[in-house]
């Protein structure tokens, strides 16, 4: 075998540098190219972690902007909460003095019948003492006890606290 036949020839190795030049600028664009690439990329990703950094900033303000908000909310429910309690026991307070008024209103007619009976025996009073007066003889007691009664509870200074009492034969009267 001879060497010219492994020797390259000067165009063949022209065309091998020029093929070689081609590489090389080639291998540098796509160096250039991936060398963009990262630093946009690096820029991206720092763009990214500013926009994290923004958007859990944000979202930890929210969150605790919502955290007072329920605390607000919370404190609220427990003065609506007392307010009810209040409001139940004033109920129940209420609904205890309307019973008791209840009650009392059921006397009521009898208390009526009683006090028209005082005002009959004050009226038969003053009838027989006037009676007993004129005609010169002695009034009965017991009738004097109703007048002098009747004209007390007329001459009591408070009109809201009288006490009734018919006789002291009686246990005690009423009051």
């Amino acid at each position: 075998m001879t060497t010219d036949m492994f020797s390259p020839t000067r165009t063949s190795i022209k065309e091998a540098n020029e093929h070689l030049q081609q590489l090389y600028g080639r291998v540098a664009e796509l160096e250039k190219t991936v060398q963009e690439q990262a630093e946009s990329l690096i820029k991206k990703d720092e763009q990214m972690q500013t926009k994290l950094k923004e958007v859990t900033q944000e979202k930890d303000s929210e969150i605790a902007e919502l955290r007072r908000s329920l605390e607000a909310s919370e404190t609220h429910v427990q003065k609506l909460v007392a307010s009810l309690k209040e409001r139940d026991a004033s109920m129940h307070h209420l609904q205890h003095r309307c019973e008791i008024l209840e009650d009392i209103s059921q006397y009521k007619p009898m208390l009526e019948g009683l006090l028209a009976r005082v005002a009959e025996a004050h009226r038969l009073g003053e009838a027989e003492h006037g009676r007993g007066v004129s005609n010169g003889g002695p009034p009965n007691p017991h009738h004097t006890q109703v007048y002098q009664n009747s004209v007390d509870v007329d001459n009591s200074p408070s009109s809201s606290n009288r006490h009734f009492s018919i006789s002291e034969e009686e246990d005690g009267g009423l009051t």
